[in-house]
């Protein structure tokens, strides 16, 4: 669960890269959905790993 959103969001952000300007686009779209992806992922295991403290 915690590295799913990973590849799922540097996929969207490909798609849409994509649609919106071609491949360079989609460089830019994936690497930007690869960073949010990695964001969101340490978000989720930090407040994995909080809520199990308590």
């Amino acid at each position: 669960m915690g590295c799913l959103p990973v590849p799922l969001i540097a996929l969207i952000g490909f798609a849409i890269g994509y649609f919106i300007d071609g491949r360079t686009g989609s460089v830019w779209g994936g690497g930007i959905g690869l960073i949010v992806g990695l964001a969101l992922a340490v978000i989720l295991l930090r407040a994995m790993r909080r809520v199990n403290r308590r």
